[in-house]
């Protein structure tokens, strides 16, 4: 059996990865004779397994980071688990122009619980579960492997808050914010906002957006003012900015009806 020279085929025909069943199927072995094979390449660096059963080339240029790129191996090991998914929170900043905030782990949120090792070297990917992700906005960036669904900005902004833990508090929130707002369409999270239920997130992102420094004010400016308009027509519930402290004897700000239990600080 030569798996060496299979990979090789693999590659050039453009694919970047392969099965056990595709190995038995190529050279009508035992499946067990398949995987001593592929053993002592997971061993060796050139295959990773990312996900039971499927196995992933990493080509010599990558090896010393222990994977192909995350953004490239995302679209392979979801379309092998036929699962919906997007990446978000401050991955999707990042391929959206919000460059200080890179995060330690490629952030991707899908509606498979993932359980798998996804920690390969340099490359790691944290899975977030989400009951539904359908017809939520997305983009399709281009990669290596294919197409990466990538949370649209107003999306990002909403998950941001959804998940605070995973975004590194309010101030990292708030240092994401700072450059999104190039890329923040008003209107379209409004519509986001009404679509999901997430009226508490909005007041939060119009708080925060109103009260840092922001790399495109003109585009801030609006952005606010028809965020803040919004709020005042439906007037929704006071809440507390940080959720997890009391928002007992705190002042209220009565523009986005949130009570001031923390400070924000930009980290730019």
């Amino acid at each position: 059996m030569h798996i060496q020279s299979y990979i090789k085929e693999i590659r050039k025909a453009g694919n970047r990865c392969f099965t056990i069943q595709d190995g038995v199927d190529k050279f009508g072995a035992s499946r067990g004779l398949v995987r001593v094979s592929v053993n002592n390449l997971l061993k060796s660096g050139d295959l990773i397994s990312p996900a039971r059963g499927l196995y992933v080339i990493v080509p010599p240029e990558h090896q010393h980071h222990g994977s192909i790129p995350a953004q490239e191996l995302v679209p392979l090991v979801m379309k092998y688990l036929d699962a919906n998914y997007y990446v978000s929170l401050l991955s999707a900043g990042l391929l959206h122009g919000a460059t200080h905030q890179k995060p330690a782990r490629f952030q991707v949120i899908s509606d498979k619980r993932i359980k798998h090792p996804s920690s390969f070297g340099d490359v790691e990917i944290d899975y977030i579960y989400k009951k539904s992700i359908l017809n939520l906005p997305t983009q399709d960036f281009t990669v290596a492997t294919g197409y990466l669904k990538v949370a649209s900005p107003e999306l990002v902004a909403l998950d941001l808050f959804k998940y605070p833990d995973h975004a590194g508090g309010l101030n990292h929130i708030a240092t994401v914010f700072s450059e999104l707002i190039e890329t923040l369409n008003p209107i379209k999270l409004i519509e986001l906002v009404n679509n999901t239920n997430s009226e508490c997130q909005l007041q939060r992102i119009g708080y925060i957006l109103d009260h840092i420094d922001l790399m495109d004010e003109d585009n801030a400016e609006i952005t606010i003012n028809a965020l803040a308009q919004h709020v005042q027509k439906k007037k929704p519930n006071y809440l507390p900015l940080a959720s997890e402290i009391s928002k007992t004897g705190y002042p209220r700000c009565k523009k986005w009806r949130i009570i001031e239990n923390t400070e924000i600080e930009s980290d730019l």
